[in-house]
């Protein structure tokens, strides 16, 4: 009994890079979504309100800001700007 066994890198690499693709538009569907009620329940509150509430959104990803990233995403946030997330196409 005879086993072969082809593999085929170039359609791995491709499903691999759409499964990975598709998970990242997820990941940015649901960040946008988190975003947009922040700035439905923040618009117009003070900065120094919104920043520990934008650190939770922040860790419960896993995330880090810097403080100069904070303070501003927080004002764009007070002022109603939304922000969307669009993930880049993945390239091999």
């Amino acid at each position: 009994m005879s086993l072969s066994l082809n593999f085929n890198e170039g359609e791995f690499k491709r499903q691999m890079a759409a499964a990975a693709q598709s998970g990242l538009q997820q990941l940015a569907r649901e960040q946008t979504s988190d975003f947009d009620r922040l700035r439905q329940q923040y618009t117009g509150r003070p900065v120094e309100e919104i920043r520990p509430a934008l650190q939770r959104l922040f860790a419960r990803y896993d995330g880090k800001i810097t403080e100069p990233e904070l303070t501003e995403w927080a004002q764009m946030i007070s002022d109603g700007t939304p922000i969307e997330f669009k993930p880049e196409k993945i390239r091999w």
